[in-house]
């Protein structure tokens, strides 16, 4: 008995695409795929390009916060701050009011770096959302915003909501 010719895009049998799920796991995996290939010409991955996105915004936080701001557990977190640091991203600091801990600073280095990042992750959006006008651009966003907030502030799996502060 002949197998049947497949038909379509690979991966997008008529079966599968009925359930939203799979299409958004699917989305998911190809927008990973994209965004790390683009980080990776310099050196980060998704993970790395984040704890600079926070760190570029909020200014030097604990390793705790990080941690928190970025939706990665504490042991995760102190790999994601070597390796930054090994590659002179950022620094650990005294924190100035808690002797305890250290405040993580972004390099000169480090910026420079995730402004390369910017770039490169913007050109990752456009490749992924090409065939979207803007306003469905837009509509997508907050659709996803209103998921991700749903789901508990985007953790990654197996990670606690983040707590409300």
């Amino acid at each position: 008995m002949a197998e049947p010719t497949p038909s379509g895009t690979p991966g997008l049998h008529p079966a599968l695409v009925r359930n939203s799920g799979y299409l958004l796991s699917r989305m998911g995996f190809f927008a990973a795929r994209v965004f790390s290939q683009r980080l990776e010409a310099i050196g980060l991955t998704p993970r790395l390009w984040g704890a600079l996105n926070v760190l570029d915004a909020d200014g030097a936080v604990t390793q705790q916060r990080l941690g928190l701001e970025i939706g990665t557990d504490p042991s995760s977190m102190v790999a994601t701050i070597d390796e930054l640091e090994s590659q002179g991203l950022v620094e650990r600091r005294p924190h100035p009011s808690d002797r305890r801990a250290h405040a993580i600073h972004i390099t000169p280095a480090g910026r420079r770096t995730f402004e390369r990042g910017r770039e490169l992750s913007k050109e990752a959006q456009e490749e992924l959302l090409g065939p979207l006008t803007e306003s469905e651009r837009v509509q997508l966003h907050d659709f996803l915003m209103r998921l991700a907030t749903a789901a508990g502030g985007g953790t990654h799996p197996g990670l606690p909501a983040r707590p409300e502060t």
